[in-house]
């Protein structure tokens, strides 16, 4: 797992191997993502590539996605704690491949602005 952090604050960790998460910090839809979500009334993100930084995820934060991702299973599903961004095919199929993103930030609601 890897933790995304902007201007050194640990933004979303992605459960996937290190080079899709970088494939995914170029794909420009996740990008867009970044610099309209907004956390406290702010972009997550101001679009300066410099900004973003990818790094192996600590345990305390492979814990806190693996808590979610349990929690996950109790909730409703309209309400996702994780994305996924998987590419299709079988569970076993190119499972390596999957993308999972936990925020670690509060995430705006688009219907509060």
């Amino acid at each position: 797992m890897f933790t995304l952090e902007i201007d050194g604050t640990p933004v979303a960790i992605i459960r996937s191997n290190e080079e899709r998460a970088r494939e995914l910090l170029e794909v420009e839809g996740f990008k867009d993502d970044l610099r309209t979500m907004k956390s406290d009334g702010r972009p997550l993100w101001s679009g300066n590539a410099e900004s973003l930084k990818l790094r192996p995820a600590t345990e305390d934060e492979v814990e806190t996605f693996e808590d979610s991702m349990d929690e996950e299973d109790f909730e409703d599903e309209d309400e996702p704690q994780a994305a996924n961004d998987s590419q299709g095919g079988t569970d076993d199929e190119d499972e390596e491949d999957d993308v999972d993103i936990l925020f670690l930030v509060d995430i705006d609601d688009e219907d509060e602005a």
